[in-house]
């Protein structure tokens, strides 16, 4: 299964930031991206190191970042171009590369994620 780092809250905290204020809305997605970008480098660095002819073809290796109202996600940034590809590709990338580094970061995406609540809080007069 897949590692995750559950913020509980998260979702009624995107709301109520998005009703006070469009910007505070678009500041908290950055932020939220920012505290998970030391897992999309790990993962990147792992991808390259652990994943066999990875750096033959270091595109796949490239992660990207993404917030929705659900919270944060990690994918490659790369996309299929046609050939038959390789097919064993997702587990590898989950098991050897995405997983591990968010098992490694864990501590501080969290510590991202209450610095990143505190500062809006503070800079908004929360």
């Amino acid at each position: 299964m897949a590692s995750t780092v559950h913020v509980s809250g998260l979702r009624e905290l995107n709301r109520a930031f998005r009703n006070i204020s469009g910007d505070l809305d678009k500041e908290m997605k950055a932020s939220l991206k920012k505290a998970a970008d030391p897992v999309k480098q790990r993962a990147e660095s792992l991808a390259l190191t652990k994943i066999a002819n990875m750096p033959r073809s270091p595109r796949w290796a490239g992660m990207r970042i993404g917030v929705t109202a659900k919270g944060v996600y990690m994918v490659p940034r790369a996309r299929k171009r046609g050939g038959p590809g390789r097919p064993n590709l997702k587990a590898l990338l989950l098991n050897q590369s995405m997983d591990p580094a968010v098992d490694e970061k864990q501590d501080e995406i969290v510590r991202g994620v209450g610095d990143m609540i505190d500062n809006l809080s503070r800079a908004n007069g929360f």
